[in-house]
């Protein structure tokens, strides 16, 4: 089958703030041999656009994860594909698909959305709910003790290592 985002200008990748977890951040770096500083960064939050339990507190403002200094467009995006895709967030990798499993094509051309309803997502929901608790958990223990920036993306991807040796 056709991959639907071959008739595509990648519009997701323009136009979303892409927000990844400690576990993306990690995968990207293990497949790309980039340092986090290069490609990810803390983007501050607007808090009614984004799930406030991947929120993170500092002493100056909210803060979230994401992909880019701006993220707009993905930093990983090369002539409107995903250079890192098999190891890209993995909402990245569900998009269009909710976690609930219904589509949101918004952005996608027609024919898109036509390969989208015959296709299963690229990460199973449930796949993509364990890493998204394990994060948040993380996440829950930082705002605990709320610290600077500076030393968030370091605890955040401390946690996620520890966490990632201890699974199977």
């Amino acid at each position: 089958m056709a991959n639907p985002c071959s008739f595509c200008k990648a519009e997701c990748c323009k136009s979303y703030t892409i927000t990844a977890t400690a576990f993306d951040i990690l995968r990207a770096m293990q497949r790309t041999g980039r340092s986090h500083e290069e490609f990810a960064s803390l983007h501050q939050a607007r808090l009614l656009a984004f799930d406030p339990d991947m929120t993170l507190d500092m002493e100056d403002d909210s803060w979230i994860y994401t992909l880019g200094f701006r993220s707009h467009p993905c930093v990983f995006l090369k002539n409107d594909r995903c250079a890192i895709h098999d190891c890209a967030p993995m909402a990245c990798r569900r998009f269009p698909f909710t976690l609930a499993g219904e589509l949101n094509t918004r952005f996608c051309p027609i024919p898109s959305q036509l390969v989208f309803r015959f296709r299963s997502p690229d990460v199973p929901a449930d796949k993509m709910t364990h890493e998204l608790e394990a994060h948040k958990k993380i996440v829950k223990e930082w705002n605990k003790k709320p610290g600077k920036k500076s030393e968030c993306i370091g605890f955040l991807l401390e946690k996620a290592r520890a966490i990632q040796a201890s699974v199977p």
